[in-house]
């Protein structure tokens, strides 16, 4: 299953952006406004999340790329999962933010998760947009 968005005007340079979506506490600004729990990992690289009725669900950084790109990843072995970030330099000022969720499920997770994990991926990409 792949979720992807259109690239948001992020208004902050490539260097900027990549400092603020390496800090963990910044993604809870751009939660849903139905989440129930946001929850830091204790490493610091990391996040769970609990949106709606969705159990939760976790990030862990995987893999950095300054200033160009951000990897997380399920911290759980049972899901398969990763969110890619990637960030484009526009000018001194400006950036562009496109995200990419890829996950290997099985159809009967696939068609349950689907929708709200769009809408999830989505609303980060807006809300990048309105920082």
């Amino acid at each position: 299953m792949n979720v992807n968005t259109d690239k948001t005007r992020f208004s902050k340079n490539q260097q900027e952006a990549f400092e603020f979506l390496s800090n963990m506490e910044n993604y809870r600004q751009l939660m849903p406004d139905d989440t129930k729990s946001f929850e830091m990992h204790e490493s610091g690289k990391g996040f769970a999340v609990q949106i709606g009725n969705l159990p939760k669900v976790g990030m862990k950084l995987k893999e950095a790329t300054a200033p160009s790109q951000l990897v997380f990843e399920s911290p759980s072995p049972n899901f398969e999962y990763y969110l890619t970030i990637d960030i484009e330099p526009v000018d001194d000022s400006n950036s562009d933010v496109s995200l990419n969720f890829e996950g290997k499920f099985n159809m009967m997770i696939e068609m349950m998760a689907k929708g709200p994990l769009t809408n999830f991926i989505n609303t980060i990409s807006t809300k990048l947009g309105q920082v």
